[in-house]
């Protein structure tokens, strides 16, 4: 018997479809099997579970959210070898995590969607996968993740480029770096990640940071087995998550609406740290952002600063204009002969469907209704597009981002209980309310320090347009309101009403 005849149910029709076995898909697939609604599938484009941490591999990828406050709270794990959790550990987890709450038979491998239609007369969802394969379900969950479609500049010069140029999405255990004349390109998440290990390895290094980031300093704690089987073990990873959660609380506090005082305590902290580890005149000019803290995204490092300092380390604070034979070339013409470019250039969360076509009622087709600017009903539900949720959709950003996939799923099962107790076919959001609740989203996150902090960022559209990554508030705000004041906004109907 193979998969899909395995996971359908008798009748072919399934109660929910997952997009995605990543963090969010697969938390989401957990709690439902929890709550009691197992008849599902998980449809995974790769041929393992993973997400983000599947799919990146470079060198020092590691959480930059502690791992007490990223894992899922039912779940946290017993097996971290620090705080800031490395990748490969992650991965490791999103496995264990698939196979401890039964997620893993009901993933269906290599199945990469490429359409998904909404059947009003049936209300059903029929969803097709590239090579042809049909999936019918009566919920659809979608959790591609924002950082799903990487971001590689249109640079000219690419093509006739004689080294090797890769995103760091790419990075796979052949490359050395041994002897060779590297670029890093970009100063976000990534590349201060990247920096420390390339200025380590490479016999030359040049990076190209033309907007530098707040990097905080990292307070690293490592982990031995005998820490990890302490009775006291479990007790400390719950108080490290209350303190980083105030913490970020705090953070997400300032930016809405914009908090100039506590931003300015933020900035402190970092150029305590940036006064102690930077000393070159060129390299503070550089690495100073000319916006207020939390504008952009806050990065934690203690490595980042010193390697970009050393002998074999050129810094150059100016963009990339093209690639010219065995050089690169910034924006000033200033060539510099490489073998090597590595783009940590982040993704391009605007982009999160990836081209997958998802059509609700009367046709309208998803990635139409987001070309301005992509919204939600909080972070979960979209207008027009019944027994459709979103994991991690438009503006349910937070540092928590667990916590978050956790409230949202509660607000999906709750709205999925209510549903069988009317005998009700769909779950939609009402217009008014879905119209209002993003008025008021924008109204808060105009207010913020992302839209006043002087800055170009991917929480915004095209960079300078509206913020449709982030809560504008709390998540305890987000995890409250979700549950009290979001189902107002909730209509349910038979299939008879609908026509």
């Amino acid at each position: 018997m193979d998969t899909h005849s395995r996971i359908a149910a008798p009748n072919g029709v399934l109660d929910t479809i997952v997009i995605g076995a990543g963090l969010g898909g697969l938390g989401a697939a957990a709690k439902l099997i929890e709550g009691g609604r197992s008849n599902l599938v998980v449809l995974e484009a790769e041929t393992q579970v993973g997400g983000v941490w599947r799919e990146n591999r470079y060198p020092n990828v590691a959480c930059d959210t502690p791992i007490d406050l990223y894992a899922y709270s039912f779940y946290p794990g017993d097996k971290w070898s620090s705080n800031f959790a490395p990748g490969n550990e992650i991965f490791a987890y999103l496995q264990e995590f698939a196979d401890r709450f039964g997620v893993t038979p009901k993933i269906v491998f290599g199945a990469r969607v490429a359409e998904a239609l909404w059947d009003d007369s049936k209300a059903l969802w029929r969803v097709t996968t590239e090579d042809g394969r049909t999936w019918v379900g009566r919920y659809l969950v979608w959790s591609g993740g924002l950082f799903s479609q990487p971001t590689l500049p249109k640079i000219k010069g690419l093509e006739s480029f004689t080294g090797e140029s890769i995103h760091t999405t790419e990075w796979h255990d052949g490359i050395d770096l041994t002897g060779k004349r590297v670029a890093v390109v970009g100063g976000g998440a990534t590349s201060i990640q990247v920096v420390p290990y390339a200025a380590e390895h490479a016999k030359e290094l040049t990076v190209f940071v033309r907007t530098p980031s707040y990097v905080l300093p990292r307070p690293d704690i490592n982990f031995g087995e005998k820490d990890r089987l302490s009775p006291e073990f479990a007790r400390q990873q719950k108080e490290r998550r209350a303190e980083w959660f105030n913490r970020f609380e705090v953070i997400a506090r300032s930016r809405f609406p914009m908090n100039g005082a506590v931003i300015a305590e933020q900035e402190a902290v970092w150029k305590e740290q940036f006064d102690k580890q930077v000393h070159d005149p060129h390299a503070r000019e550089v690495l100073t952002p000319h916006y207020r803290f939390g504008c952009k995204r806050p990065l934690f490092s203690s490595a980042y600063y010193p390697a970009l300092q050393r002998d074999n380390v050129t810094l150059v604070g100016r963009g990339v204009s093209h690639l010219a034979g065995s050089t690169i070339v910034d924006v000033e013409d200033d060539a510099y002969p490489v073998d090597m470019v590595v783009w940590a250039t982040g993704f391009e969360p605007s982009g999160m469907l990836g081209g997958l076509v998802i059509r609700g009622r009367d046709g309208r087709e998803l990635e139409d209704e987001w070309r301005a600017i992509p919204h939600a009903y909080f972070g979960t539900m979209v207008e027009g597009f019944p027994n459709f949720f979103l994991i991690n959709g438009p503006n349910a950003g937070g540092a928590s981002v667990t916590d978050v996939v956790e409230a949202q799923v509660g607000f999906i099962l709750a709205n999925m209980a209510e549903a069988d107790a009317r005998g009700a076919q769909t779950i939609e959001v009402a217009d008014e309310v879905y119209r209002s609740f993003n008025e008021d989203v924008q109204t808060r996150a105009d207010a913020s320090v992302m839209v006043r902090g002087n800055c170009n960022s991917y929480y915004r559209v095209g960079g300078t347009g509206k913020v449709f990554t982030h809560w504008p508030d709390t998540v305890e705000a987000f995890q409250r309101r979700i549950k009290s004041d979001a189902p107002a906004g909730v209509v349910f109907r038979t299939v008879e009403a609908v026509r």
